[in-house]
């Protein structure tokens, strides 16, 4: 088979539309009872964290490199509690929204 491998090509979900699809489905972004401190992360990732915690709040449940965050919600159908790591930026692949079309019951189409 000659030519891109269709799987690996990333899908045409941002991962700004996805948060705004979960978000529009009643899903809200994950808190810490306890705030990480800034100066336990290494000096790469600290911006990002930063930027994510001006744009979120101070508790969001933001990863360790800053670059992705836990949404919290519940399935569809099921009705059951759901957490799903979204990206904060770029586009999602296409087994990434397939997994959480799974995980929660919601078509992520634009």
């Amino acid at each position: 088979m000659k030519g891109p491998d269709f799987k690996k090509q990333s899908s045409t979900i941002s991962a700004a539309r996805a948060m705004q699809i979960l978000l529009a489905h009643e899903f809200t972004v994950a808190t810490y009872r306890e705030v990480p401190d800034i100066q336990d992360t290494k000096q790469a990732y600290r911006k990002d964290i930063l930027d994510a915690r001006r744009k979120y709040g101070n508790n969001a449940a933001i990863s360790n490199t800053g670059r992705s965050i836990t949404l919290v919600g519940f399935h569809v159908v099921s009705k059951a509690p759901v957490r799903v790591e979204l990206p904060l930026s770029g586009m999602l692949g296409h087994g990434a929204v397939e997994a959480i079309e799974q995980k929660t019951g919601i078509a992520l189409t634009n």
